[in-house]
């Protein structure tokens, strides 16, 4: 059984109410979505040569992509009436929980994707930032400076 189909089938059972989930997943930053998605993010980026590289700090990221998509959802709900050839929305007016996740997983690991996607507006500038991180030797750790 594969991650995806883990993920929709636990919030299927959950949730039978689309508009519920997806009110819940605003509300609320620390909602199980968020940390499968995360997870979800993880497997999905590790398949790609181009993206494996994020793969290992999707955790290190997820909290601007999960502070955007409630954001993005919020401004979804509130004003359904006029995104209506939006896909969710269409999930929504069904009632399908679990394509409404898949839809929601999906659009974590493209968000994730976007911010170091430079044709991407939403992309982060990240061209003078220096990263600092520790490395362990057998007599302590040295600070080491790394540029992205």
């Amino acid at each position: 059984m594969n991650t995806q189909k883990i993920i929709t089938d636990s919030l299927a059972k959950k949730y039978d109410n689309v508009e519920q989930l997806v009110k819940d997943v605003v509300d609320d930053e620390l909602h199980a979505l968020w940390i499968f998605a995360a997870d979800y993010s993880v497997e999905i980026l590790r398949k790609d040569e181009n993206w494996k590289w994020l793969s290992y700090r999707v955790f290190d990221f997820s909290n601007i992509v999960i502070d955007k998509m409630r954001k993005d959802l919020n401004v979804l709900i509130h004003f359904s009436l006029i995104f209506k050839e939006n896909k969710l929305i269409e999930y929504i007016e069904k009632n399908d929980v679990k394509n409404a996740v898949k839809w929601l997983l999906s659009r974590f690991v493209n968000e994730l994707k976007n911010l170091f996607d430079k044709r991407s507006k939403k992309s982060l500038n990240i061209d003078n930032v220096n990263l600092f991180y520790f490395n362990s030797f057998e007599n302590g750790e040295e600070l080491i400076s790394s540029s992205i």
